[in-house]
């Protein structure tokens, strides 16, 4: 039997030592899990609040800097997965705009262990470890003492464990075909989010074919401060250009399921993501956030796409049919779903007119499925 992937996404706070309690982030020992299984599936469970997906994290501070655009040369060997996760992530994140991430070897020593642990105790192969939850953690972000290779319960304990101090979120597959776990995780609703806002590092593991782990972080203990676009910018990806777009999404793999009513057996078209976080709208609430019109339409024909449009509880419609999806924490992400696959190597206009904080924002871009 084909074992199936498992995709796994997780913010985590943790304790801000050494930064007067500042720094941004979640609020210290808040975790919230999101976790996938078959395909590209999302299982979400939470500790704290209740919410069971990756939240988009409350900065604690408004002091933010420009989306940075040059890191140094990661120091993963060229043939390793890991390094062509780093570069598809910073490609993703520099053609929306959001800012490049740091290799930490740190958030690497971090992920090394969890990526370690799962292997060495063959839990990528144990389908009801995957799919429990233990003290409000779910499986694949779990680690139990009692097994060999104990770095901590959770993500934010194995930050801890490897000396990294501020706000982690933790993304994992496992089972996933070598070379495919970026893809997958890029291919999602709830993942993507967690994969784009302000976080500054990343550190990745892989063991082809079994398990991968992505930590993204923001060191508060040295300073670092989040990244953000300048004010009024809109963040988008696909992006504006990009081409080799995935065609379909396999939606009812994802749980929670996003728009679980429809993509049974055929899946859904790749999800649009517009973020529209910026300097000066570190944080929205629903109320702050409207959406006028989020369109799609076939390039060589003008056709329209049918599509929804999901966006977190409370954001305000302003002429847009939107759809309330209590996964999605963070107001500023509206995502646009194709409720059927897009057509291979065709190229699509999308249209997103919407307010923030009563100022007015939009953008049109194209983009060309492979």
């Amino acid at each position: 039997m084909k074992k199936q992937a498992i995709l796994v996404a997780l913010i985590a706070g943790l304790a801000l030592t050494g930064c007067g309690g500042g720094g941004g982030g979640s609020d210290s020992g808040n975790s919230s899990t999101s976790a996938t299984t078959g395909g590209n599936i999302t299982t979400n469970t939470g500790t704290g609040s209740g919410n069971n997906v990756p939240q988009t994290p409350i900065l604690a501070s408004t002091t933010v800097v420009d989306p940075v655009t040059s890191v140094p040369a990661a120091q993963y060997a060229s043939t390793l997965e890991e390094a062509a996760i780093f570069k598809a992530l910073n490609d993703m994140r520099g053609a929306m705009g959001v800012g490049l991430l740091q290799q930490s070897l740190k958030l690497d020593f971090a992920a090394m262990n969890h990526d370690f642990f799962f292997v060495k105790n063959e839990l990528y192969k144990n389908a009801t470890y995957i799919n429990s939850t233990f003290n409000g953690i779910l499986g694949p972000h779990y680690q139990d003492p009692a097994l060999f290779g104990f770095t901590g319960q959770s993500p934010a304990e194995r930050a801890i464990f490897a000396q990294y101090t501020g706000t982690v979120t933790e993304n994992v597959t496992v089972n996933t075909p070598a070379g495919d776990c970026a893809k997958n995780l890029f291919n999602s609703v709830y993942h993507l989010i967690s994969l784009v806002n302000w976080y500054r590092e990343v550190g990745i593991s892989v063991t082809p074919g079994k398990t991968c782990v992505i930590v993204l972080g923001h060191d508060v203990a040295n300073e670092m401060k989040p990244q953000l676009p300048k004010a009024g910018s809109v963040s988008v990806t696909p992006s504006a250009g990009q081409t080799g777009v995935e065609t379909t999404f396999f939606n009812q793999l994802e749980l929670p399921t996003p728009a679980a009513d429809i993509g049974v057996g055929t899946g859904v078209g790749r999800p649009v993501l517009v973020n529209l976080y910026s300097q000066g709208a570190e944080t929205l609430a629903p109320t702050e956030v409207g959406v006028i019109s989020y369109t799609m339409t076939r390039v060589s024909d003008g056709a329209a796409v049918d599509v929804r449009i999901l966006t977190a509880p409370g954001v305000l419609s302003m002429g847009a049919k939107l759809t309330s999806d209590e996964h999605i924490n963070g107001s500023g992400n509206i995502v646009l779903l194709p409720t059927s696959p897009l057509d291979a190597g065709t190229s699509y206009k999308v249209t997103f007119v919407g307010s923030v904080k009563q100022n007015p924002v939009g953008k049109t871009w194209t983009f060309t499925t492979k």
